[in-house]
């Protein structure tokens, strides 16, 4: 008979069993089993011949079947072959399952099966013990807004009383016209309006709608009619009851820099966008006067007949202006009245005819009555607003700096008007774009953009300061006794007391020289 043993725990039996299961360790696979050659007696427990019942256990002997028993073997020594093969008995229908090997025997193929999923049941959610609720935080008190900067001592009045919303606002870059009588002429918001001061405050006369923007100054001609070119290309003539004298007159769009320039015959004349200038007469009609290609962008001032005004090309024109047109007394080919780069300022005109003009090229120069060049200085920054000239001949002009890494900032500088050097810098709390006034005080009046607006002597000392809301870049002016008037870029007119009684009566003391600002010295 052929005896068999297992291969994972030494088990011995005279068959296997089906499906090829070992009854003591309960493995089952394929080639489990290994025959014993006759004559061997291996190592192990001892071999119970026959099929094993299925229902054995572990270490748990088969039962022996109901027929005759075959014979023990002799304890090590090789199973003798039974001469007649023992009878095979079925396994019970139901036989029962066996008991689960133990954990260390369980083999390598077994534990490379995935675990069966189970499914798990979702956990009721514990419910968070109530707790007690935050005490509650005391809410902040709203803050009060903020209370506005009470006005500086020095201040007057200003108009409108309440500023244009900061969207709708356009930057007052020019000073008013005043009539001797102390009547102001103003463009804001649209209108023309004329204003009077009585009782310390501003009083309105009467208003002129233009519904535009007007970028220049009002001019005020030596008939008391005043002139206005707005951003829709019109030119308005009004007189001082604030009624047309003439429907208003299509002449262009204004250059930025230009202004409207009004002789005592009654003519205007504008520096067209096309280049050159157009005359409008007493009656309304436009003619062009003067043809150039270069566009004269500057306010220009008018002296015994002759224009002086500077253009793009860096040149400074004298036009002589009649009836029979204009034309240019200036050879710029032979190097007159040239500066090297554009000019947006005004000229001013010193007692010895000299024509001092601010340069963008950071030189303030002087011309000849003929445009040969007289003097040239250079100063440190951008001039963007024109000179001024006291009575004793010396030149005040504002001073823009923006250097890199360092916060815009400006001066006021003197020019000595034998040497032309700098005499003295007066340092402004930030660029100074505004063109100085001067007083018969003998002070000289500016703003910066940082809102300051400073009165110094003719030595460069301060006097006082004082801030107002926004940035000062309009042209300073004397709107009469003690009162110094200056447009903030909130489109505001401020008007605060000074020392000074009216204009100072020699030099150039203010742009275009008189307070109606028609451009005619």
């Amino acid at each position: 008979m052929k005896t068999y043993q297992c291969n994972k725990c030494g088990h011995r039996l005279g068959r296997p069993t089906l499906p090829y299961k070992c009854p003591q360790c309960g493995q089952q696979a394929v080639g489990l089993f290994k025959e014993v050659p006759a004559g061997v007696t291996p190592p192990g427990p001892s071999v119970v011949p026959g099929p094993a019942s299925p229902t054995a256990s572990p270490g748990i002997p088969a039962a022996p079947p109901s027929g005759p028993s075959p014979p023990k073997l002799a304890p090590r020594q090789p199973a003798q072959p039974p001469k007649s093969p023992a009878p095979i008995r079925k396994a019970p229908s139901k036989p029962k399952a066996p008991a689960p090997p133990p954990q260390e025997k369980i083999d390598k193929t077994e534990r490379a099966r995935p675990p069966r999923r189970r499914r798990v049941q979702p956990k009721t959610p514990v419910r968070a013990k109530p707790q007690a609720a935050p005490a509650a935080k005391p809410k902040p008190r709203p803050k009060e807004p903020a209370k506005p900067k009470p006005p500086p001592k020095e201040f007057v009045w200003s108009f409108p009383g309440t500023p244009p919303v900061a969207e709708l606002a356009k930057p007052l870059r020019t000073a008013p016209a005043v009539e001797p009588n102390g009547q102001i002429y103003l463009h804001v918001g649209g209108k023309l309006i004329g204003l009077e001061e009585k009782d310390g405050k501003p009083t309105v006369c009467w208003e002129y709608v233009t519904g535009s923007h007007a970028p220049g100054p009002v001019a005020m001609a030596g008939d008391g009619t005043l002139r206005l070119h707005t951003a829709d290309g019109l030119l308005h003539c009004v007189n001082f009851e604030g009624k047309s004298i003439y429907a208003p007159v299509s002449v262009g769009p204004p250059l930025g820099y230009a202004a409207p320039l009004a002789d005592d015959d009654g003519n205007t004349w504008i520096c067209s966008s096309d280049g050159g200038l157009l005359t409008v007469d007493p009656d309304g009609k436009v003619s062009p006067c003067f043809r150039s290609r270069q566009k004269l962008d500057a306010p220009g001032i008018i002296r015994d007949g002759v224009l002086y005004v500077g253009s793009e090309n860096g040149h400074l024109f004298a036009i002589r202006l009649g009836e029979g047109g204009a034309k240019s007394l200036w050879d710029h080919a032979a190097g007159r009245g040239c500066t090297g780069w554009f000019i947006h300022t005004a000229p001013a005109l010193a007692d010895d005819g000299t024509v001092i003009v601010a340069g963008s090229d950071e030189h303030l120069h002087g011309f000849a009555s003929e445009g040969q060049p007289s003097w040239q200085t250079a100063v440190p920054g951008q001039l963007l607003g024109s000179p001024v000239i006291d009575r004793e001949g010396q030149v005040y002009v504002g001073i823009s700096q923006s250097r890199r890494g360092q916060s815009p900032h400006g001066l006021l500088v003197c020019i000595d008007g034998n040497s032309h050097r700098i005499r003295w810098e007066y340092e402004a709390a930030g660029p100074v774009e505004s063109t100085p006034v001067i007083g018969n005080d003998d002070l000289v009046y500016f703003g910066d953009n940082a809102a300051m607006v400073h009165a110094v002597n003719f030595r460069g000392e301060l006097q006082w300061k004082t801030e107002l809301e926004t940035a000062v870049r309009s042209a300073a002016t004397l709107l009469g006794p003690n009162r110094l008037a200056v447009g903030l870029d909130n489109e505001t007119l401020v008007v605060l007391e000074c020392s000074s009684k009216a204009l100072a009566e020699q030099g150039w003391p203010k742009i275009a020289r008189t307070l109606g600002q028609s451009g005619t010295a």
